[in-house]
């Protein structure tokens, strides 16, 4: 059983769950930009637009979620559309993945191997209304 450790554990700041909601935010604004939201996720998660905004300190973090998405569409210019999942559970994927870096300090690369998009909306009817680290343990016990 993988249990997150009171070590790994620490509480976000407020500066760290806005980004949580920002993330959150932009992947929700993908949907109305009828995005394939498999394919922008995973593409997202892999991305050097994540990459950067894992860093302690980037610009990126100042943007907000309109720029953010522009800087993702920029990165990759043809994306597919449809097939958009709904928005509420974009927003709860994006935030839940920012929170999980924060969490363990794991790259949004890393994390988006182990819990692909797929994954994440399959799990969001049973995780969404559980607290973020609980949800997260789950997904890494399993």
């Amino acid at each position: 059983m993988t249990n997150l450790s009171n070590d790994t554990f620490h509480s976000l700041s407020q500066f760290e769950r806005q980004l949580c909601g920002i993330q959150g935010k932009m992947f929700e604004l993908s949907a109305k930009q009828n995005l394939s939201s498999k394919e922008f996720i995973d593409f997202y998660m892999q991305s050097n637009t994540a990459r950067f905004f894992d860093l302690p300190y980037d610009r990126t973090q100042w943007l907000g979620e309109e720029s953010l998405l522009l800087d993702v569409l920029e990165e990759k210019q043809a994306m597919a559309h449809g097939n958009v999942y709904d928005t509420d559970c974009l927003f709860w994927i994006g935030y839940t993945y920012r929170y999980w870096h924060f969490l363990t300090q794991q790259t949004s690369r890393s994390i988006g191997k182990k819990c692909d998009a797929q994954t994440m909306h399959a799990l969001y009817p049973a995780y969404h209304t559980l607290d973020c680290q609980q949800a997260i343990e789950r997904i890494l016990e399993a």
